[in-house]
């Protein structure tokens, strides 16, 4: 049976969540990662929170784009040529190891708002940006992990 996704959700799913969630992150910690991480008047100190805010983000829609181009080929080759066993593991290893570069990308800007990791469980903030977070995160790797065992 063959899988038909709907592009929108797929778009809806990565990149336009995981950029949302930032941006919530980022908004909900922002008190808790300013007294951690930004010191007014320090060279550098803006840089950090601009990768955060802008870099990542530009790299995760980057990263979708290589992810769409490679489901679009993938289709393409497979109702064409008909490849094999060995297309289908290029194409999932291909896929598992950009997947993964998003996620850590997406854990490392999420991670950087939140602040000190031992103040955590201080703040309520903290528990809501995680749970936005692994949702994001884990619907992302179910779309992922789909599409590598269709």
């Amino acid at each position: 049976m063959k899988e038909h996704t709907n592009p929108l959700v797929s778009c809806l799913i990565f990149p336009v969540a995981p950029i949302a969630v930032i941006y919530l992150i980022a908004g909900l910690c922002k008190d808790i990662w300013q007294a951690s991480y930004y010191t007014p008047g320090e060279d550098g100190g803006e840089f950090e929170p601009a990768m955060a805010i802008f870099g990542i983000p530009l790299l995760l829609v980057v990263s979708a784009l290589l992810l769409a181009g490679l489901t679009l080929l993938t289709r393409r080759i497979e109702a064409r040529y008909a490849p094999g066993v060995w297309w289908r593991t290029l194409s999932g290893t291909l896929r598992i190891a950009v997947a993964a570069g998003a996620l850590i990308l997406f854990l490392a800007a999420a991670a950087f708002f939140m602040g000190d990791p031992a103040a955590a469980s201080s703040h309520w903030q903290v528990v809501v940006a995680w749970l936005a977070w692994g949702v994001c995160a884990g619907a992302f790797a179910l779309q992922q992990y789909r599409r590598v065992r269709r």
